[in-house]
């Protein structure tokens, strides 16, 4: 499967500021779950190595990793940042998953 997915440059920018993440470490995106039971899920990052099966995508300076595992919540997605919410402007959107 091959994925689909939009990281914004102000995204990555965002990272490298709030975050402290430097030009040319990789970060791997992925998908966690949260409470007991079926908990609500969101998406956590994280410095790691590119491994031959993930994607990659290399933006503003960061190169962004995710494993085939994670592929069915990422693809059709976009990764944003709006600066007017400061340290908190994070945002996934993904249309393929709405109810």
């Amino acid at each position: 499967m091959k994925l689909q997915l939009t990281i914004t440059p102000e995204f990555s920018k965002a990272y490298q500021k709030y975050a402290g993440f430097i030009p040319g470490e990789t970060i791997r995106l992925y998908v966690r779950t949260s409470g007991p039971g079926t908990g609500g899920l969101f998406y956590a990052v994280e410095k790691d190595q590119l491994q031959s099966d993930d994607a990659l995508y290399e933006v503003a300076g960061l190169r962004f990793v995710i494993r085939p595992s994670d592929f069915w919540y990422f693809d059709g997605g976009t990764l944003s940042y709006d600066e007017q919410l400061g340290e908190y402007g994070f945002m996934f959107t993904n249309p393929g998953l709405q109810p």
